[in-house]
């Protein structure tokens, strides 16, 4: 049997809460072979999640490994899934799964296009604009916190 899906869980075994510890993060090695044996090696980390949530239980993301790809969900947890029982979790891990895979999320074009149409109007020039969303001017994607506090 075939794997797709591998859903990345992190749990806080001295059940302090991520908030409370002063370096916290997570992350994935990318190898050339599964099952190769390679040790761990921190040089090797492609990616690095900071975990900051005041709970002791995340999932911060699932990887596809037919497409190759990330997908970001960012879900801390209070109670469930509990320890590292992959049996008894299964079924609540499998509803969160399907959740996130048909999660319909607005690109950042349509989310500000929404917040346009429905806060003002449109312009042409920059110049009479309250609020710019460009990647090089005003609001950009990189602005997150800002975009997760204001326009979500």
């Amino acid at each position: 049997m075939g794997v797709r899906y591998v859903i990345m869980s992190v749990n806080a075994y001295t059940q302090q809460p991520y908030c409370d510890l002063p370096e916290c993060f997570a992350g994935w090695m990318s190898r050339a072979k599964p099952g190769s044996g390679e040790i761990f090696e921190a040089r090797t980390v492609q990616d690095k999640v900071d975990l900051a949530a005041d709970t002791r239980i995340c999932l911060p993301a699932i990887l596809d490994l037919q497409h190759r790809e990330v997908i970001w969900t960012d879900l801390a947890l209070t109670k469930q899934p509990l320890w590292n029982n992959v049996e008894n979790n299964r079924p609540g891990m499998g509803l969160m799964l399907q959740a996130m895979l048909n999660l319909v999320k607005p690109s950042l074009h349509t989310l500000f296009a929404l917040h346009v149409d429905a806060r003002g109007r449109r312009v042409e020039d920059r110049s009479q604009a309250e609020t710019i969303f460009a990647a090089d001017e005003g609001i950009t994607p990189f602005d997150a916190p800002r975009i997760l506090s204001e326009f979500l």
